[in-house]
């Protein structure tokens, strides 16, 4: 089949999401799940699902080919979605062993003054036109493309979502999360309100559904923004529930004592 609608692949994330896996059935083996932990490997294997269906199906081919919205479809699913469901498939017995193996360096990158920053680095680098433009044009940049997203993606939520490592608490995270979501909106918004094309790929690139690489840009921003208040505006409010219950929990033992 060709055109817009094949299949496309990129076999550097389904050989990584085969090995991630293999090494995640590994360490079930030797951890218990029972309870809730039995929903861990669901969730891991919905991020791993996200990653390999993002890159290895027509998306890849209306990504590279024809539609940036699709592209910046791509990017949120890697960046934004995958990432939190991988980490909350990880036991904290596996979470503590990836710190451990990950040593000072590890340690170092996931401390939220720094895994914040980094996050935002590179969610504007990737985005920058030269850089966009130039991924796009080697199917080998574009794999780092995607790396730097999922990689930044797993730091940014590491200290919010790996509780048991005591990095953030609920109040700081709810704090971590909006100043999170109010610098990082600031790239949707400029591709939503834009009246010109940001990527000289987009503009020569066939045309689908009578979309102008304007308005194929608009609705990419647009898309970008909606899925990231609807993500962090989750996130948020769960830590709001939890900050609530744990007020209340000091409020029973206070009147115990």
């Amino acid at each position: 089949m060709h055109g817009p609608y094949a299949f496309g692949f990129e076999p550097v994330y389904l050989a990584l999401s085969v090995v991630a896996v293999s090494a995640y059935i590994r360490a079930s083996n030797t951890v218990l799940l029972a309870g809730r932990e039995r929903r861990r490997p669901w969730l891991f294997g919905l991020g791993i699902a996200l990653i390999v269906f993002a890159l290895n199906s027509p998306l890849e081919t209306l990504a590279r080919g024809y539609l940036l919205m699709v592209h910046l479809l791509q990017n949120v699913m890697i960046a934004d979605w995958a990432p939190p469901l991988l980490i909350l498939g990880l036991t904290p017995a596996m979470r503590a062993a990836i710190t451990r193996h990950g040593g000072r360096p590890f340690a170092r990158i996931v401390r939220p003054r720094v895994a914040l920053p980094a996050w935002l680095v590179v969610w504007y680098a990737v985005h920058l036109g030269a850089f966009y433009d130039w991924a796009l044009r080697n199917p080998w940049a574009l794999n780092i493309e995607h790396g730097l997203l999922l990689a930044a993606g797993l730091v940014f939520w590491w200290p919010v979502l790996a509780r048991e490592q005591g990095l953030l608490s609920t109040p700081m995270s709810i704090a971590y999360l909006g100043a999170a979501f109010i610098s990082s909106a600031f790239l949707g918004l400029a591709l939503m309100f834009s009246t010109s094309p940001f990527y000289e790929y987009y503009r020569h690139v066939p045309r689908l559904c009578g979309l102008s690489p304007a308005r194929d840009q608009n609705l990419g921003g647009l898309l970008m923004n909606v899925e990231q208040t609807i993500v962090f505006f989750v996130a948020i409010a769960w830590f709001l529930l939890q900050l609530l219950e744990e007020e209340e929990q000091a409020q029973r033992a206070a009147e115990r004592s």
